[in-house]
Parts: C-alpha cells; structure tokens; sequence
C-alpha cells in the first residue's frame, strides 16, 4: 500500500510540474532593455587596450 500511494504521489509531482511555475498557458518573454550604440561598458578604454584584455583573458582560460 505505501508503494502504490508514494507512486501516486511521484506521478502527481511530476505530472503537475511539467506544468511549470507559470500555472499553464504561453511563456512570457521579457525583452531586454534597448542598448545606446556608445555601451557604457566599454566607456574608457581604447579598442587596442580592449583587444589586449581579451586575450588575456583568452590565454588564461586556455590553461
């Protein structure tokens, strides 16, 4: 009896999650926010220091 009621209850878990958080229906997607063509992240560096950066970082995540 314990086998066949945590069965049920495994099969109800999943069978409701598949669902997901959203209660049914069609996913939301949130677009994201419009960038300025000048990106702050790169405000302030030159693009030779930018490419040197990246390769740095290259060659570190290569060893």
């Amino acid at each position: 009896m314990r086998i066949s009621a945590s069965l049920l209850l495994c099969f109800c878990f999943f069978a409701f999650s598949l669902n997901g958080c959203g209660g049914g229906g069609e996913p939301i997607v949130i677009e994201a926010p419009a960038a300025d063509a000048e990106d702050a992240a790169m405000e302030g560096i030159s693009d030779d220091d930018y490419n040197k950066a990246m390769e740095e970082s290259m060659n570190e995540q290569g060893n």
